[in-house]
């Protein structure tokens, strides 16, 4: 399996990317606010994306070809490919032998033991003759020949970065096959393409160069489910990394057809296509919009209950609506508009799949940020009908259940979406069951996690300021003046300086409670 390297991942993310993710209300501009949580995690979903679905994809055959291609009748004997340098030797010859059947043979042999290469097979690839002989199966016009060696090349590129590269040779002939009406060498040619485009950026840019773009967006056109899957894992990885040239996805036609495939489809062509589209909407306010005016959104909304049973296959579906939320106000609106969105995310938020219901909250997060932060002892929500229909649909209780009794880091997603609702003024801080949260938040602060401290210090401050009883209520939990107290000695001087004034303000000897801005 492929992974990046720390470096890679660094690499992979976007100055756009780092602007696009919305937080809590805690934030030095309202545009900030909206966009930089997206940036945070982003590596870290997309390194969990790549791990379920979008990994390089190795050509396994079933046990039953496995026994068959050894010549025995059961499996009581496994076929061992530790092949050593004599063997490699004779496996050269026989592909290259005047015999079809021979050099057949051969070659699904050696795509078989490409799954987990010994060292003379790597050594085969990286310095012998492995790609060569391969490319004159490719170009010797035998179907069955040129499907095998496609298979071999798919294992090839799904290797290590050395194995990789040396595939990229034959991505011409590949590009080619995509155009053929061989549905079985489309989809191994789309699924050896898609496993190059994972590896690097440098590859990517050679696959656009020699033309795969369009190719491939045309496989969507195809009835075969299998291929539509295959045609979107290459286009999803292909759709990666800061260089991804997304507006030629947009001139290649690629919205309407993938659309298409959301309509009475099943989960795992749905999954696919949704995660070419979260790669698409993460990058391109421009692609999220001319999808929207396509009509996009009821199709995605359609398909949340059906994705609901399915644990993670429903994590690309999650992620566009979170990346659609994270654009202009118009683009949520358009989602909520649609009446079974917001109990959809909702109870997606109480999925038992960890990753489903961290994500399901991100979504909410954005959807409660406030627009009017910057004065918070002021805030006023410009948008209520929004937090309104959140309201009405359930969140609150559940958020509050999530708050209080989950996983830290799930606790801690939920938190940022009762922080947002909070911050839109007065009348949502005070509706909110803050003796039931005040403890959770008290963690926050106690915690070594700077963005945690911060936003249980947002929280402590709106409450002491809009809730009368707010004071009482801290005085009433052991140790809370305590939490506080130990943050005014922080080497954060932005934290520093709030607890400080909310010790001065509310806690001091000469205090009278007074409302400040102090997080402006």
């Amino acid at each position: 399996m492929k992974t990046e390297t720390q470096a890679e991942k660094r690499k992979s993310i976007s100055e756009l990317h780092r602007s696009r993710y919305k937080r809590n209300s805690i934030s030095k501009t309202n545009e900030e606010s909206r966009r930089r949580r997206l940036a945070i995690d982003q590596a870290l979903r997309r390194k969990h994306r790549e791990q379920l679905i979008t990994a390089k994809r190795f050509r396994h055959l079933t046990q039953k070809e496995e026994y068959e291609s050894a010549g025995e009748d059961d499996g009581d004997y496994p076929v061992n490919y530790e092949l050593n340098t004599h063997d490699i030797s004779k496996l050269e010859e026989e592909l290259k032998s005047s015999s079809h059947e021979v050099r057949l043979d051969a070659v699904k042999f050696l795509g078989r033991a490409l799954f987990d290469p010994s060292k003379a097979v790597h050594d085969f690839v990286v310095d012998g003759d492995c790609i060569n002989l391969l490319t004159q199966l490719l170009t010797a016009g035998d179907p069955d020949e040129q499907l095998q060696a496609v298979v071999g090349i798919t294992n090839i590129a799904a290797g290590s970065y050395d194995f990789c590269i040396k595939a990229t040779s034959t991505i011409p002939y590949l590009v080619s096959y995509l155009k053929e009406s061989n549905v079985a060498l489309q989809d191994h040619s789309a699924w050896a393409l898609g496993n190059m485009a994972v590896e690097s950026d440098e590859i990517r840019s050679m696959l656009r160069k020699n033309g795969v773009l369009q190719p491939l967006v045309n496989l969507l056109d195809s009835s075969d489910s299998n291929l539509v899957q295959t045609a979107c894992f290459a286009l999803s990885n292909l759709a990666r990394g800061p260089n991804a040239h997304l507006e030629e996805f947009l001139q290649a036609g690629i919205g309407p057809k993938l659309a298409s495939h959301l309509i009475n489809n099943t989960p795992d062509t749905v999954t696919e296509i949704c995660w070419v589209l979260s790669y698409l909407t993460a990058g391109s306010d421009q692609f999220i919009g001319q999808l929207l005016n396509e009509g996009i959104a009821p199709l995605l909304v359609q398909n949340m209950e059906p994705l609901h049973s399915q644990g993670a296959l429903a994590l690309p579906l999650i992620r566009t609506f979170g990346n659609i939320a994270s654009g202009p106000d118009d683009y949520t609106d358009i989602l909520i508009k649609e009446q079974i969105f917001l109990p959809g995310i909702i109870s997606f938020c109480q999925s038992d799949c960890r990753p489903v219901k961290k994500e399901s909250l991100w979504v909410l997060s954005n959807i409660t940020a406030s627009v009017a932060y910057a004065i918070f002892s002021h805030t006023i929500s410009r948008r209520p009908e929004v937090l309104e229909k959140v309201i009405q649909a359930g969140a609150i209780p559940i958020l509050t259940e999530i708050a209080s009794h989950t996983n830290f880091d799930i606790r801690k997603e939920a938190a940022f979406s009762l922080t947002n609702i909070a911050c839109h003024g007065t009348k949502y801080i005070q509706a909110l069951p803050n003796n039931v949260l005040l403890p959770g938040y008290l963690e926050f602060v106690r915690s070594e996690d700077p963005e945690l401290i911060k936003l249980g210090l947002t929280y402590l401050q709106l409450l002491l300021t809009h809730v009368p009883e707010g004071k009482s209520l801290m005085q009433s939990i052991p140790d809370s003046i305590l939490a506080l107290e130990s943050v005014t000695v922080s080497t954060h001087s932005d934290l520093c300086r709030t607890a400080s004034v909310l010790m001065d303000t509310y806690f001091g000897e000469n205090n009278e409670g007074v409302e400040q801005d102090i997080l402006a």
